[in-house]
This record gives structure tokens, C-alpha cells and sequence, in this order.
């Protein structure tokens, strides 16, 4: 691509001989074309086209005055940067992560960081000169130019896989010394083991990172938009690739400062009212923002190591050695609430309300795990107090999860009445109510069934049936090769599927889960049970239902000899057991396996897969069979009402309705008794729709 200074080199035309010619006098004598040609720059908005003639530019005026000052200093600058790269490039290797594991000196580590860092900022420069001169100076983008954007791209990306590598590094080796060395371990990004879902590539982040495009898009998902640089007149000296890397900078910073700024903050709530508990509520959300990005901040590596010397979010996002990269980083952990950053946000609620109280978080937990950190505490362990009704509200309030993503709060809980809470809440509504709960619309509401047992205190995880139209249940004629032995008869199967459902009661003997207990085992007419403890040793059980020690199976057929007509009302013979009730916890069957031979595969998913404490898993099923769990839902939330007291004798509609609403006003006074007098709340009774 020509440079703002390029001139022809070849030789001038010598002159004809014999003098000129008619027509060469007569075209020095018709008037010249005096319009003046517009200058090609386009505006800072890139759209709109300078108004200005050009007057400067070889062999003809391109420009007008200022902007060819500025496109001279961007192509000096980028050129300069290019240099830089190239002698980088081809003098000194950028370390390996075989190397980078080998340092063993902190100060060392870093040095090598800074190295690093002002290459990546040659880098940086270089592509956004080459980008600003293809975007407005309007030159015609050459092949030569379009290969050196491509290697600056995977030069950039290497580099910066290499500058993370040292920080990560430097990281490692600053914790034995510091007043975090008491820490578990280092946390890196990758916090979990579902974190690589939402993880990019170092490659991703780079062209995220240098994409104006996507900038724009990362900025309006805070409601803010990127910055264009500021118009202005423009003196023909401003360095061009300064101002837009310094705009995009301060653009993210800005959509970033109202959650470090409690002014700006409130901003984004202009419906608030002014009472001093919505004000309080508001100043506590707040909090919670600020202390996440702390520990967002506190567990990235890359991130820590760049904050350690700064006294306030800003003064680290508009420092100099805070990349954009660092800014995607820092963008995607933010929004990620619901991924694995759940667990910091967590902690985040309980040091909000700590710090809303008391005026700061360093009272949360013990002096030796706190560390100050931006202007603020962070504790470098994680809660493990209970998590309080005002906890759960407000950290419920604020991520409104989806439905089917209750598993991601289990790790939340550090014991099962931490996961009562939680599905407590879930029941008053603060959560969706999951797909496995949905049952023909004809039926009882299994959704509200499995609220009623979450209140009571009963965790309902799943819930299958297989159920059949009235016309395909009992016996059925078969079309086997098989013939019957009796003359006029035929070959009959039968074949039952229960219902069941599966979850979790307490593991220590309490009141609740005593009586709750005692009402399964008073009807075998209409509970299958199988219990297991996680304190028992090996695969041992508790079975039972159709007898002592024993449970009808989940499936079960038989095939017998019956005339044509009339058709049986019921099979005879022995049954052939398919899936018993054991193998649902514990089958290891290729079509269908066990919950907790699932479970113990550690696969993605599962309700209980980060649980903290041992509990006992149940499964129930429906003694009736080929019915929809919804009836099975219905008579085991009735079974946890008679044992928590709030109803007696048989199940019909309205008895179940005046019990289930007792027990939900008892739990919304006990969950939401915390809040101001004027946060209002209602209930909605179940007698009443009747």
C-alpha cells in the first residue's frame, strides 16, 4: 500500500521535435477545469465523507490539510510500530509453556511479562493503524496488506497466550509469599467441571477483542454503546490509533462504572422508589456487583496479578497494561452468572449483606482469609455459614433462572436444609417450574405437588411414568408365532409400568422425616419404596411395600393362554420382572440405567452431582400401575402433609387445598419474615379456585 510520501521514480518524457502542433496550442489555450477536487477522508462516524478540498497529497491532492496530518502521523506510527514487531519477531523467541512452568523467580516472571506485553502492544497498534487506513483514508487495500492483518492476527495470538502464560506464572509464585498462602489452592479461570462450556480459545478472544463489531455488541448488553472518538476540527496532529484505542477503552469502562459506582447504579433503576428500604435494597445490590467482580478479579490469575497495585476498578481497567483481551475476560466471567461464577456471586450476596450492615465485608469470615483487594475485601475461601432466606431472595431476585437449572444452585448449598431453602424459594415462584414436572392437562398438577413437597421439606428430582390409555391397559392379544395349546384360545400378554419418582429426604433421623417414613409404609395400597443412605455401606437398601422387605417392579409382564372372547379382565401366571425398583437406583442396564449408577459417572446434569452432604435418595412408586405420575405426585405431597401435621384421614380435592395452603403461608411467613413492612407479598390460595 503506497505511503502519504511515495513519488514516481521513473524518467520524464523527452520533448518532440519540430515545435508544437495546431492542436497542442489550441488545447494550452481552452480554460482549465478549476473544481476543486473533495477530499477522500471519511468523518470520525465513517459514513459521512470530509467536506473539504483537497489540497495536499503526490502526484494529486487527496486530502485536505488536517487529515493528511493525520493520516501522515497514523502511518508513521503504525509504521514504526511494524518495525518494532519485526525486530521482535526476528530477534528473541516468545517462551514456550514448557519454559514459562520453569521460571522459579517472581521478579523474573514479570520481567519476562513486560517483554511480552510491549510486543502485544506493537502488535496492537500496527493492526489498528492498518485497520483505521483501510476504514477512512480510502486506499485500495492490497494483497500485501491483507497477509500482514492475517500475521499480525496469529502473531497476536500467540503472544498473548504467552503473556498469559508468564501471568498465570507470576501468579503461582507470588501466592506461597503472600498473605494468601493459606489458600486451598489457586483458582483459575477454569473453576469447575463444567467450565470448559463457556471457555474460548485464546485465538476467540483475541478476534473478539479487535473487532469493532463485536465491541459494539459486548458493550449493548450492558445498555451502553460504544463510543465513537469525539468530532472535533481536528489540528492535523492527533495521533488517530491513540484516540480510537483509548475510545474503546474508556466505552467498556463506562458501560462497566455504574456497578462500580453507586450514583451511576441507581441510574439504572430510575423506577425505584425513594423509601429507604428500596433505597437499602438498592445500595445492597449494589454491593453484591462490586464484591462479585472482586472475586471475578481474585480468581483470574491474568486479572489478579494486574490489580494488585491498583487502588479502585477503574484506575485497573484504564491502566495501561490492562488489555482488551483482559476486558473480554473480565466481560464474559461478569455476565456468566449462572455458570460456573455461581458460586462467586454466592458469596458475593452473603458479603453484600454483610457489608450493608456493618458497612464492609471483611467481618464475613476469618481475618486470616481476607485479603484487601481493589479498594475492598475478598475472602479467599468460600462461605460456609448456611445461606440465610434474605440470601436466597435477593440471589434469586437477581440471576431469575431459566427453568431446568436448579443442579447449578445444589452447589450452593453446604447442607440439606441449605437445599430446602433454595427449592423453598422455588416453590414461592423466584423459580420456573422444571420439564419433568408437566402432566396431561387433564390430570392433577404435578408442578404444584412437587412445590408442596419441596416446602414440606421432601426433594423431588424426577418424576416418569409411561402411562396408557384405558383401552391398551390389562390384557392384550399378541401377534407371536408362539400358538396357544388349547383349542380356541389364544396367546395374551400382559404388561404393567409404575410410575415412580426419585429425590432425596434428610439423612439424619428428624421428626418430619420420621412421620413422613411411617405415612409411605401405612400404604402399600399406593407406595412402592426403596430408600438408600449414603452413610449405609455398598448398594444396601431399605426396601419396601408389597411386603417388608420388598417393592413391585417398575416393569413387569406375562404371557398366558385365554379364549378369544370374552377378553380377560386379568392375566394369570407368573410375572417376568423386566426393571425392578432396585434398578431404578442402581440398573445398569444399556437402554436404561439407575440414578445412582448415573450419578456415580459424574455426568453433566444431575441434580445431586455437587452435592456436599449425604442425604437418603428414595424412590416411590405408584403400587397402582400404568398410571400418570401426577396421581403418584399428588398422594405422596398429601402423605408428607399428614406428617408435617397439616392434614388428616383420606385425600379428596378440598382437604388436600386447606392443608397445602396452611403449609404454604406457615413457609412464606418463615422465608420472607425479614423483609421491610412495605415489600409486599400475597399468596394466592388454593381453597379459592376451587
Amino acid at each position: 500500500m503506497p505511503g502519504p510520501g511515495s513519488k514516481s521514480k521513473g524518467k520524464g518524457k523527452g520533448k518532440l521535435k519540430g515545435g508544437s502542433t495546431d492542436a497542442q496550442k489550441a488545447a494550452k489555450n481552452e480554460p482549465k477545469n478549476t473544481t476543486p477536487i473533495q477530499c477522500l477522508t471519511l468523518e470520525e462516524d465513517e459514513i459521512s465523507r470530509c467536506g473539504q478540498p483537497a489540497t495536499e497529497g503526490y502526484p494529486k491532492p487527496e486530502r485536505c490539510r488536517v487529515h493528511h496530518g493525520q493520516y501522515r502521523t497514523m502511518y508513521k506510527k503504525y509504521k514504526d510500530a511494524s518495525k518494532v514487531v519485526d525486530e521482535i519477531k526476528q530477534g528473541a523467541e516468545l517462551p514456550t509453556k514448557d519454559q514459562i512452568n520453569r521460571y522459579s523467580d517472581l521478579h523474573a516472571a514479570l520481567e519476562k511479562a513486560r517483554w511480552v506485553r510491549k510486543y502485544v502492544e506493537a502488535l496492537r497498534v500496527e493492526r489498528a493503524g492498518r485497520d483505521l487506513h483501510a476504514r477512512r483514508f480510502f486506499l485500495k487495500v492490497d494483497d500485501g496488506h491483507k497477509f500482514r492483518l492475517k500475521l499480525l492476527h496469529k502473531l497476536m495470538v500467540k503472544a498473548v497466550e504467552a503473556l498469559d502464560g508468564l501471568q498465570a506464572r507470576a501468579y503461582e509464585l507470588y501466592i506461597p509469599g503472600s498473605p494468601l498462602h493459606n489458600m486451598v489452592s489457586p483458582i483459575q479461570t477454569k473453576a469447575g467441571p463444567d467450565a470448559s462450556e463457556g471457555t474460548r480459545s485464546t485465538e476467540e478472544i483475541v478476534e473478539i477483542s479487535q473487532s469493532t463489531t463485536l465491541l459494539h455488541e459486548l458493550t449493548n448488553k450492558l445498555g451502553q454503546r460504544l463510543l465513537a472518538p469525539p468530532p472535533s476540527a481536528g489540528t492535523g496532529e492527533e495521533d488517530l490509533i491513540d484516540i480510537e484505542l483509548r475510545a474503546q477503552k474508556q466505552s467498556i469502562a463506562a458501560a462497566l462504572e455504574p456497578f462500580f459506582d453507586i450514583k451511576l447504579f441507581a441510574s439504572l433503576y430510575p423506577d425505584v422508589s425513594q423509601s429507604e428500604s428500596a433505597k437499602s435494597a438498592l445500595q445492597t445490590s449494589f454491593f453484591i456487583y462490586q464484591q462479585y467482580a472482586r472475586r471475578i478479579i481474585f480468581h483470574q490469575p491474568v486479572l489478579f496479578m494486574k490489580a494488585l497495585d491498583k487502588v479502585s476498578f477503574k484506575d485497573l481497567i484504564l491502566s495501561d497494561e490492562f488489555s482488551f483481551e483482559d476486558l473480554f475476560r473480565f466481560f464474559e466471567l461478569f455476565m456468566d452468572t449462572l455458570g460456573f461464577p455461581i458460586s462467586w456471586f454466592k458469596d458475593a450476596v452473603l458479603d453484600a449483606l454483610a457489608m450493608s450492615r456493618h458497612g464492609t465485608a471483611a467481618n464475613v469470615g476469618s481475618v486470616e482469609n481476607r485479603f484487601q483487594l481493589l479498594g475492598g475485601w475478598v475472602f479467599n475461601r468460600a462461605h460456609t455459614a448456611s445461606m440465610s432466606n434474605e440470601a436466597w431472595w435477593r440471589l434469586l431476585k437477581i440471576l431469575e433462572p431459566p427453568a431446568n437449572m436448579e443442579n447449578r444452585f445444589v452447589r450452593l448449598c453446604n447442607n440439606f436444609d441449605d437445599l430446602i431453602g433454595f427449592l423453598s424459594f422455588a416453590a414461592l415462584g423466584l423459580v420456573p417450574t422444571p420439564m419433568f414436572c408437566k402432566s396431561r392437562p387433564d390430570l392433577l398438577d404435578a408442578g404444584l405437588s412437587r412445590n408442596h413437597l419441596s416446602l414440606s421439606g421432601v426433594v423431588v428430582t424426577d418424576m416418569i411414568s409411561i402411562s396408557r390409555p384405558s383401552q391398551m391397559c390389562g390384557p392384550m392379544p399378541t401377534t407371536s408365532t408362539r400358538k396357544a395349546r388349547k383349542r380356541d384360545h389364544i396367546v395374551w400378554a400382559e404388561i404393567e409400568s409404575r410410575s415412580y419418582m426419585f429425590g432425596a429426604i434428610k439423612n439424619e433421623p428428624d421428626t418430619f422425616t420420621d412421620a413422613f417414613l411411617r405415612e409411605l409404609r401405612a400404604r402399600p395400597d399406593l407406595f412402592q419404596v426403596v430408600t438408600r443412605s449414603e452413610t449405609d455401606p455398598g448398594h444396601k437398601v431399605e426396601t419396601f411395600g408389597s411386603g417388608p422387605s420388598e417393592a413391585l417392579p417398575n416393569m413387569r409382564g406375562r404371557m398366558f393362554e385365554a379364549p378369544r372372547f370374552p377378553i380377560p379382565t386379568a392375566g394369570s401366571g407368573e410375572w417376568e420382572v423386566q426393571r425392578s425398583a432396585f434398578d431404578v437406583l442402581y440398573g445398569t442396564g444399556k437402554e436404561i440405567q439407575g440414578y445412582l449408577t448415573i450419578l456415580s459417572r459424574d455426568l453433566k446434569g444431575w441434580f445431586f452431582r455437587f452435592k456436599k452432604f449425604p442425604v437418603k435418595y428414595f424412590v416411590i412408586l405408584d403400587t397402582e400401575p400404568n398410571r400418570d405420575h401426577a396421581i403418584l405426585a399428588r398422594n405422596v405431597s398429601w402423605a408428607a402433609l399428614l406428617a408435617g401435621g397439616y392434614g388428616e384421614g383420606e385425600y379428596d380435592l378440598r382437604k388436600y387445598a386447606v392443608a397445602s395452603d396452611k403449609l404454604f403461608q406457615k413457609c412464606a411467613n418463615e422465608r420472607l419474615g425479614w423483609m421491610p413492612k412495605d415489600f409486599e407479598w400475597g399468596m394466592t390460595k388454593m381453597e379459592d379456585q376451587l
